[in-house]
Formats: structure tokens, sequence, C-alpha cells
């Protein structure tokens, strides 16, 4: 009986240390996102060459080609910079000598000019307001006195001093600039203008009917190009009916990694309700996290793609909390690392997809069911519920999905483009914090996708939005808002739907 309980005691501990670790963990864990490096990399794994070439023995990884390395040290340059482009305006400023210094202090004859040195330095000026003066013509009959007539303007917000380059300059600097609208405030302050944040928090709701029909075109041109991304990340708003202000909501992206082009969307819930109402109608592979939502997908329809960075992050966390010895998430940590060298090679080669797909198969297949063997041959030997164990469980439960991008050469490894999204929205969420409403937050995700479309394709978010603002009071037919969604794209990337009714 004393035995028994001797042998339940030591399992009660056994357990309970495992817990203060899991906890421990947790806890370095959350100082490390609250107060230390978001980054990812890690520069200090054991390098003992033994440890690596068991690693690449157990995993049937290629050895690495050994390399001389030769170390010396030497000034750093400057570097020659890059010249200004051509399309700023030039002004020249004339540097002289005074009439006095044109003398030559040994013999008292003029100087002769003997050329110029020419020196271009990059000047800017503050942001500059200008009043439009808007002077409608009128015109009478003098003879019935009773026929009066001026021109009409088509105003994309009527009755307000809103005109298509303010309206730009505001989206821009809200969700390109990340600037809250109360600085923006400020700032037009600064110039003697009273133009309150609320009044421009409804300008930027009044634009998201008239905007509608360009978001639809670009989440069919999205759907056709047949491989998205989605992922979601949270954002409070305050006044949301039936909901404490506290209450998390969330921010859904999706887009196109191959078009370029980027789709926000709010909601309540983050769950996969959500992400199967986003996707209707869409067929082909959408690459996410594993969310479970995401089985609801149609699977004929729809083939899931894993992603690697997900499965990395957990080994990345688990070494993190480790004791930064030789270990498992270690050996882990260095297999990714030869994943993602191979892959930014097949890249840097400028390969096509079919050449991706089949250097893949050569190389990046039988690497990938060799780490689901060495996982496999690993996991009994520690507790499920630890952060290597999680680990391990996650790349063999997710390990279809995680090698379902060798399907095709188009498909990424992970779903980092749209984490960098994702990345750029919580850049602008750390300065303004929270929604005020929820037509806010709608109105929010259009503008986000519209601006973050341009940015992807290369275009002066700022000049084709003032475009867009200028032309869509005119915009009638399904024609018209191609032409102004065709303003986001680049010429590469040329709009080929014209499924939805605009």
């Amino acid at each position: 009986m004393q035995e028994e309980l001797v042998a339940e005691l030591k399992e009660e501990n056994k357990f309970l240390k495992s817990e203060l670790e899991r906890i421990n963990g947790i806890l370095l864990l959350f100082k490390r996102d609250r107060f230390g490096s978001k980054s990812e990399r890690v520069t200090d794994l054991p390098s003992e060459q033994l440890l690596f070439n068991e690693i690449e023995k157990e995993a049937s990884l290629p050895l690495t080609e050994e390399m001389e390395t030769i170390s010396y040290k030497r000034k750093k340059g400057r570097g020659k910079r890059k010249p200004f482009p051509e399309h700023l305006p030039r002004e020249e400023r004339i540097i002289d000598l005074s009439d006095a210094e044109k003398i030559c202090p040994h013999d008292q004859t003029p100087l002769e000019p003997m050329g110029e040195e020419r020196t271009e330095k990059l000047k800017a000026v503050p942001a500059q307001f200008s009043v439009l003066v808007e002077i409608k013509k009128k015109y009478a009959c003098s003879t019935c006195e009773s026929h009066l007539v001026q021109p009409k303007v088509n105003a994309l917000l009527p009755g307000t001093i809103a005109t298509p380059e303010l309206l730009s300059y505001i989206t821009f600097s809200k969700f390109f600039q990340a600037l809250p609208l109360y600085r923006l405030e400020e700032l037009f302050k600064l110039n003697k203008i009273e133009l309150k944040r609320g009044t421009m928090a409804r300008w930027l709701i009044q634009l998201q009917e008239p905007l509608m029909p360009i978001y639809n075109l670009l989440q069919d041109q999205a759907f056709d190009s047949g491989y998205m991304a989605i992922d979601a990340t949270g954002v409070q708003v305050l006044k949301e009916p039936g909901r404490a202000a506290e209450t998390r909501s969330f921010m859904w992206v999706r887009g196109s990694p191959e078009k370029g082009i980027v789709l926000f969307d709010y909601d309540i819930s983050g769950g996969g309700k959500i992400a199967k109402s986003l996707m209707t109608g869409f067929k082909g592979a959408l690459q996410g996290d594993a969310h479970r939502g995401y089985r609801a997908l149609d699977p004929q329809g729809v083939e899931l793609l894993g992603c690697m960075m997900h499965s990395r992050r957990r080994f990345h966390e688990a070494f993190l909390i480790g004791k930064k010895m030789p270990g498992l998430a270690a050996d882990a940590l260095k297999m990714f690392k030869w994943l993602y060298d191979k892959e930014e090679s097949y890249k840097q080669k400028g390969l096509t997809p079919a050449e991706r797909k089949e250097i893949r198969e050569k190389e990046i297949r039988p690497s990938l069911l060799a780490i689901k063997e060495w996982a496999e041959s690993k996991v009994g030997r520690v507790p499920k519920a630890s952060p290597i164990g999680n680990a391990l469980h996650y790349y063999i439960n997710e390990f279809k999905e995680l090698s379902a991008f060798l399907s095709d050469g188009r498909y990424e490894i992970d779903n980092g483009w749209v984490e960098r999204m994702i990345r750029k929205f919580a850049i602008g969420r750390n300065n303004w914090l929270f929604c005020d409403s929820v037509p806010g937050a709608q109105a929010s995700s259009i503008l986000y996708s519209l601006m973050m479309t341009a940015k992807l394709n290369g275009k002066d978010p700022y000049k084709v939005m003032t475009e867009i603002f200028s032309k869509l009071p005119d915009a009638k037919t399904g024609e018209d808002y191609e032409r102004l969604t065709a303003l986001l794209l680049s010429p590469a990337n040329p709009l080929s739907c014209h499924k939805k009714e605009s």
C-alpha cells in the first residue's frame, strides 16, 4: 500500500513539474510578446557538427557543402547613393564666390571660371493646402424670362467641402501612413483649418457604398486566380450593438498572392462560419493555418494548403522555452532552415511554376517526409502538452496540408504573404487602438483593401485614389467600374473578371 502511495506521489510530482514547466514557458512567451522582439530569427542554434550530421542522417536531408570561412576586418565604405528619381522637380541654387574672392591673392589677377560641381540634395515641404473655388455659371432666357439653367456637378459627397484630393489625403494618411484622425485634425489646426475628426470619420463611412462595386470586382479577380490565402486578426469596436466595448472582433484578410489583390473584411466572429461565407463561390487552393473552420469549405472545390510558418513557429517557441542546449527544437529549426533556404534559392533563380514543382519533387518532398519520420520517432518521448510535444504533434497531424503546396509550383510554402498584409493593418491598429463603430470598421476594411492593393501593384495609393474619387461620381455601368478597378492593378495584371454585376 505504501509503495503504491509513493508511486502515485512520484507520478503526481512528475505531472506537477511538467505543468510548472509549461506555465513558466507560457509566461516567458507572454513576456517576449509583450516586451521583446517579435522576430522569429534564431541566431544561437547549437552548432555542433556531430549533431547536424545526426539530423541529416535521420531526416535524409542533403549534406551541406563544406565551405572555408575566411574572416577579416575592413573599414566599411559609405557606398554610392542612388540618384533621385527623374520625376522630382529640380530647383537650382547657385553658390558663388564674392567679387573679392574672385581675385587671386598672390598677384591680384581676376580668376577665370573653370567648370562647376553639382550636388543633389533632397528638399521636403510639409503638407500644403489650397482652396478650390467653384464658380458655376448661370444662364437665363431673355425672351421668356422663365428658363434658368446652370451646369450640374456630380460630387462624390454632395453638400460637403470634400474634394477628391482631400478625401485621398485623408484615406492615404489614415490607412497607408497609419495616422489616427485626431492627429490629422491637429495637422489641419496648424494650418488654421477647422476640420473635425468626426467629420472626417463620417466622410470615410459614406465612401463605403460608392466603392463597393470596385471591391466586388477585386474579389472576383482574386477568386478567378484559383489560389488564395486567408487569415484573421483581432480588432476592438467600441460601439457594437449588444456587445461590451472590450469584446474582441475580427478583421479577416484574404487575397491572391499572385495577382497582388488583398481584401479586408470585418466581422464579430473569427469562426469557420465566417470563413465559409467569405469564400462562397471560390474554387481552387486556399492557404491558411490549421483553423478547423476551413474544414467546412467544400472539399470538392477547395484544396486546403497549410502554413509551414505556423509549424516552424511552434518549434521556435519550444526552443525559446527550453534551456538553449542541443535538443529536439533546435534540431527541427535546422531542418526548417534548410527548407526555407531551398525555397529562397528557387526564387532567386527565377524558376517558373513548372520548374519549381519539378525541383520540389526532387528536393523538398523527400525532406518533408523525412522530417515527418523524425517527428514520429521522437513524439513518444515527450509529454503531449509540452511545447515541443505540441510542435511535433502539429507537424504530424497537419502533414497533409503542410505538404499540399507541392502539388503546384504556384503555391507558396507558407501563409507569409497574408501575414505581411495583417502586419500592415496591425501597425495602424497600434496607433488608433480601436474602431469607434461597426460602420467605421466596415468602411475601414474597404479602404484598406483598395490602398493595399494599389501598393502591391506598384501604384501610388494617393494618386490612384485621387483619380478614382474624381471619376467615381460619373460611374454608371459595369464597364465604368471595371476601368476604375483597373487603376489599382498593374499593366501585367489586367482585369479579367466579368462575373458579378456591379
